[in-house]
């Protein structure tokens, strides 16, 4: 079960919960006071709330929480959203990439290796 569905916030409308992965191919900090992370796969649970206008329907983000693992295990961290989304931006741009990845499996295209520069 979703460490995010397990939360008993109110909710006012319906909602959905999305899981994905996320890559940092460098440390990087979150919170207040910061707090420093290690380059790494991780994943992000979030808690989307539902709003219907007009016919259309729009789902904004309520909560976010990073699973970090551990020694002993995993831990979720609550986190705002648009705040890991700076952080992945951070990333990007110290790696050279035009755009953040939420891809594991991002390729390093453009980037040479000591191996490829003696070729």
């Amino acid at each position: 079960m979703s460490l995010l569905r397990s939360l008993q916030l109110p909710t006012g409308g319906p909602e959905r919960y999305t899981t994905r992965r996320v890559v940092f191919a460098h440390p990087f900090t979150l919170g207040k006071p910061p707090e420093v992370y290690p380059a790494g796969s991780y994943q992000v649970e979030s808690r989307e709330e539902a709003f219907e206008r007009g016919g259309y329907t729009v789902y904004v983000r309520t909560a976010t929480m990073l699973i970090v693992s551990t020694a002993a295990g995993t831990c979720s961290r609550p986190v705002e959203g648009s705040e890991l989304d700076d952080a992945l931006l951070r990333d990007s741009e110290r790696s050279g990439l035009c755009e953040p990845s939420e891809n594991p499996d991002r390729s390093k295209a453009g980037t040479r290796t000591a191996t490829d520069a003696d070729s």
